[in-house]
């Protein structure tokens, strides 16, 4: 976004946090955005404190309330993992960041501060902006907060009510209509329902601001084919991007495949599906020996940018799985719009009425199964490697990377550019009245 917003006359200065490692050089803004990089405050040992006993509460509340039971959950099978949100609040970013923004406003000016939710402390820092110096701000959620936010619900969806869930409920949604109340606007990333959402949700806090839909994209410059998936090896390789966390985690698509082993275990001859990332649960991984099923799976570790686009450029395939959860309908990771970009068959395990699945219904060679049903799942995967073999004898027509043309970042720019003169003019007329 940086990178184009700067085609379009901004000038563009990055806040974030200082991190470990080198750049890659496809995502670095050297020569288009200034970078600013502080450290954080280490409040780490406090934050594990207190997330810490919110979680022993909010266990011994569920237990009480499920004795008797004898299910086991996806938690107590370790398919997924119990959420850190507190751990990951970035709550000690804020005053260094608030100290370089100052500092960077006195040198230049800033016309409007952008802040990108999770984490909250970046919305926290447009507020102070805003109280210190006037500073208009916008609220940019590349997830739902309070409104959907998946820790109101364990991983299978059955509702939290304990003592400390609701408390933390209370006072975060408190916490985001602040941050609404004094915003300039809001831009919605993922699913466009959750525009309404967020209006019915705090119409007091965003009655007559902007609210703009603008999601992800895609920067086909990166992600151009260059060759064919390599035909010298005969092992078929299915290709997952990203990192699994919390209740997200792709159990769904493996629970399945014991289905395709039982009734179309031709499909599973000489496949590898490779997860690239981590988060991966160890107790999957356990499962897939007993299942007869760990020779499919290949877990290698996260690498760069290019490392990836580089990965799905050697795959025959490229699949994406989301939780089955009301909280994550509105879910568009963007792996799904870097897939979009290439030319290769894409499976997406999904709910079929929810963002992910809209943005590519009706595409060439995408396959959308129901993250609900083992039996959708298991039907979808065999004709999604039945597809990936035909194309890769045929060779994958260079055309269907023209999915990702609507998504290009030059487009999503322009309606970034489009939004914020509307939150600066909009600014002035009522400054005006």
């Amino acid at each position: 976004m940086a990178k184009y917003l700067r085609h379009l006359g901004w000038d563009v200065t990055v806040l974030t946090v200082h991190g470990a490692g080198p750049v890659d050089p496809r995502l670095s803004v050297d020569g288009v955005a200034t970078v600013l990089r502080v450290r954080e405050w280490r409040l780490g040992w406090l934050l594990k404190v207190v997330g810490g006993t919110v979680r022993v509460l909010r266990l011994a509340s569920e237990r009480f309330a499920r004795r008797g039971e004898t299910g086991r959950t996806s938690l107590d099978r370790g398919f997924a993992y119990e959420e850190r949100e507190i751990e990951s609040s970035k709550i000690g970013w804020v005053l260094p960041a608030l100290r370089a923004a100052l500092r960077a406003h006195r040198t230049s000016p800033i016309d409007v501060a952008v802040v990108s939710l999770p984490p909250a402390a970046s919305g926290t820092v447009g507020w102070l902006l805003n109280r210190l110096r006037g500073i208009p701000y916008v609220v940019e959620y590349r997830d739902p907060w309070t409104v959907g936010a998946f820790w109101t619900s364990d991983a299978d969806g059955r509702p939290r009510s304990d003592v400390a869930t609701r408390a933390r409920y209370r006072l975060t949604r408190r916490l985001e209509a602040t941050l609404l109340q004094a915003s300039a606007g809001a831009i919605i990333v993922n699913g466009e329902a959750h525009v309404d959402r967020l209006a019915a949700a705090f119409p007091r806090q965003t009655a007559g601001k902007p609210i703009a839909h603008i999601r992800n994209g895609v920067d086909i410059e990166d992600t151009a084919p260059e060759r064919g998936s390599d035909a010298t090896t005969p092992v078929l390789r299915l290709l997952h991007t990203g990192f699994f966390y919390h209740f997200y985690t792709p159990h769904q698509l493996i629970s399945a495949l014991r289905l395709v082993l039982s009734r179309r275990s031709e499909a599973l001859d000489g496949i590898e599906l490779e997860f690239m990332g981590s988060g991966f649960p160890e107790h999957l991984v356990q499962e897939l020996d007993g299942w007869g099923l760990s020779h499919l799976v290949r877990l290698t570790a996260a690498g760069s940018y290019s490392d990836a686009l580089a990965a799905t450029r050697r795959a025959d395939g490229l699949f994406a799985v989301l939780p089955a959860l009301d909280s994550d309908r509105d879910r568009l990771p963007t792996k799904v719009y870097e897939y979009l970009g290439t030319d290769r068959p894409i499976l997406i395990v999904a709910d079929p009425a929810g963002a992910a699945s809209n943005l590519v219904a009706g595409l060439p060679d995408v396959l959308i199964a129901d993250n609900r049903s083992q039996e959708a799942i298991a039907d979808a995967f065999a004709s999604f490697v039945q597809l990936a073999r035909r194309r890769r004898a045929d060779g994958c027509p260079a055309e269907n990377g023209k999915r990702g043309e609507p998504h290009h970042y030059l487009q999503r720019a322009a309606e970034m550019d489009r939004f914020l003169h509307q939150v600066l003019n909009h600014r002035n007329v009522s400054a005006g009245s």
